[in-house]
């Protein structure tokens, strides 16, 4: 995935949560548009903590796709 199609996901108005899916088969939730950092090469995700903060480094050459949360949650029966 390119870097200037997560960019526009991040800076959508309004921001939509979505997830964030790996080759590895990890996936990460991006709930808030400042939570990311998008590079040439890779995407940053923070995951704030009382205790430590944590930040994940995702390759965009190892980013399969992305699904927003809210489509996520009508697949597997949730409310909208």
């Amino acid at each position: 995935m390119s870097g200037d199609s997560l960019r526009e996901l991040v800076r959508a108005q309004p921001f939509e949560p979505f997830e964030v899916h790996l080759s590895s088969g990890d996936v990460y939730q991006i709930t808030h548009p400042e939570q990311v950092l998008v590079t040439g090469a890779s995407l940053y995700i923070w995951y704030p903590d009382p205790d430590r903060d944590h930040v994940v480094r995702c390759s965009l050459l190892h980013i399969t796709g992305v699904e927003y949360a809210e489509k996520r949650a009508k697949k597997k029966g949730g409310k909208s």
